[in-house]
């Protein structure tokens, strides 16, 4: 065998064996930032505990409780839910939309202190104020919060709702606000309404729970419009909120869904059933147009 050709066979062989180290490493780098990517949403996890029950603490439940009044009707309903359903029995909770504080006040008064983690809302937030602050801020505050932006000039197919269906597929417990948008008194008054239209939000929420029929609980609440008004003609809040208001919430019934869901998954797999066939159809009938 000439030099030359000695020369090219290893130069051949070693090219061969030259990415093993790389793939090697690789893989390690991925193992860490995994690793790293695991321990961050522990911290989160974490600090968002710390955060929630600091904030409920301090701040929250003295305006409700002190600066305000509260009065809640069938709380234990909700209560035994957070509580004692099953870990991978979902819950979702629907309600009216008067202010931009509903979502944090309202669970400040309705939440049992304590309450672990995982047993916190999933909730969705606006874009808009979401990401108001930063994106540093948001992750501090609304993630660790156990919210989720959600941007109004998307589809449903969004991943942030994507990721809030899964939530609650897994069990969790998520808000939504079938309204979509704040209806305060005045407008609710002003096109003859006792609700803003619903959107199909909640709908598609509840459709993604397909191991495990979700509990669907609804609760009213009045008072908040008072607390945080909007401007007529208009979508601006008056900050700051407003102290010496009575809130009044009233916990509904279960909703049963189960019935729907069933009906749904049969439509659903007929529809499939039917698209299987003419696929099928089209394809054993191509041969006989190209002949």
């Amino acid at each position: 065998m000439s030099g030359t050709a000695r020369r090219r066979r290893r130069q051949g062989s070693g090219g061969t064996a030259a990415p093993a180290p790389t793939t090697a490493v690789g893989k390690m780098l991925a193992l860490f930032a995994a690793a790293v990517r695991w321990f961050l949403v522990l911290l989160r996890e974490i600090y968002g505990q710390f955060f929630v029950v600091t904030m409920d603490t301090l701040i929250q439940k003295p305006f409700l409780f002190i600066l305000n009044k509260v009065h809640i009707e069938q709380h234990k309903r909700l209560t035994d839910l957070i509580g004692k359903r099953g870990r991978k029995t979902p819950l979702i909770t629907v309600s009216n939309h008067c202010s931009s504080l509903d979502e944090p006040l309202l669970f400040s008064a309705l939440i049992p202190w304590p309450i672990l983690q995982w047993q916190l809302r999933w909730s969705l937030c606006n874009d808009d104020m979401f990401f108001k602050l930063g994106n540093v801020f948001a992750q501090l505050f609304f993630y660790a919060a156990r919210g989720l932006p959600i941007w109004r000039n998307r589809s449903m197919d969004q991943p942030s709702f994507q990721e809030f269906c899964t939530k609650a597929r897994k069990g969790g417990w998520c808000h939504i606000f079938p309204e979509g948008r704040i209806w305060q008194p005045w407008k609710l008054n002003a096109e003859g309404r006792r609700l803003g239209p619903l959107r199909p939000g909640v709908g598609k929420l509840i459709a993604h729970c397909e191991e495990v029929d979700p509990v669907v609980l609804p609760f009213y609440h009045t008072g908040m419009h008072r607390v945080l008004p909007q401007l007529p003609n208009s979508r601006a809040q008056a900050f700051p909120p407003k102290t010496g208001n009575t809130l009044r919430i009233r916990v509904g019934e279960p909703i049963p869904v189960g019935d729907l869901l069933e009906e749904y998954r049969e439509r659903r797999d007929a529809r499939l059933l039917d698209r299987a066939r003419q696929l099928q159809r089209s394809r054993l009938c191509r041969p006989c147009q190209l002949g």
